[in-house]
């Protein structure tokens, strides 16, 4: 089983346990997002990029766009919420001791993060796409 676990580690060099956080007095979400790994960080800024962009697609007419959005946002954040718990499982698999609940909390805060991030993109596009799809239902049609 442990050779399993370092095989794991070796896949994603570029995952960083959760383990690996300092311990913090009062956690932040700044300290959140800069203790992450580069990928998952990259994930957070689309995430928050995407919240951000869906009023602009609904002002350019882009419903698909939205739709795409709001399909494809929950199950990336789906995925680098797993690659964060998955990086702290080979973390907590191969410590010598069983770490504290403080030490795995800034890996916990940073999976709910993902998952926030995602859900308000989501809700973002989706509120977005409705009214665009209200805004066509609302124009008189041209017969």
């Amino acid at each position: 089983m442990r050779l399993i676990a370092l095989s794991a580690a070796a896949t994603f060099p570029l995952a960083t346990p959760a383990l690996a956080a300092p311990a913090a007095e009062h956690l932040t979400l700044v300290e959140v997002f800069g203790h992450a790994a580069l990928p998952v960080q990259l994930i957070m800024l689309l995430l928050v990029a995407s919240t951000l962009c869906a009023p602009v697609l609904l002002s350019l007419d882009r419903s698909a766009a939205l739709s795409a959005l709001a399909r494809g946002a929950p199950l990336l954040a789906g995925a680098a919420s797993l690659f964060t718990l998955l990086a702290g499982a080979v973390g907590i698999a191969n410590s010598p001791t069983v770490p504290s609940l403080t030490v795995l909390a800034p890996g916990f805060a940073e999976m709910l993060l993902l998952l926030v991030l995602g859900l308000l993109a989501t809700f973002s596009a989706v509120v977005c796409r409705e009214l665009a799809t209200e805004r066509t239902r609302a124009l008189p049609s041209a017969d």
